[in-house]
This record gives structure tokens, sequence and C-alpha cells, in this order.
């Protein structure tokens, strides 16, 4: 997978951890579990974003 297509996908995934912690974070934030849950996601956004952008071990060119 070339550059650009990273990049733009991890910019695509920041966005979305970006309005899921607006969404969690809207009403203030208890220990419930959609909470919870949204933080999580939030999280698995900004991991696979960072994935995405560092291509550890060249593992996105499939080559």
């Amino acid at each position: 997978m070339d550059e650009t297509k990273r990049r733009r996908r991890a910019l695509i995934w920041v966005a979305f951890a970006v309005v899921m912690a607006a969404y969690v974070f809207q009403d203030g934030f208890d220990t419930s579990a959609s909470d919870l849950l949204g933080l999580f996601t939030v999280a698995f956004g900004v991991g696979l974003a960072a994935f995405y952008y560092l291509n550890p071990g060249d593992v996105l060119s499939f080559g």
C-alpha cells in the first residue's frame, strides 16, 4: 500500500476517533457501559490510525 493511501486512511481513523470522543464527552462522562465502550472505540480508532501511519515492519505492503 503506498504512502498516500496509508496517510489518508490514518486521517480517516483519526477523524472517526475525534467524532466518537465528542459523542462520548458531549453530556459528561461517567463509568457507564456505553461511555466505556465509547472510550474503547476511540482508543481502537487511534490505534488503527497509528498502525496505518507507521506501517510497522512494512506489514501493509503485502509483498
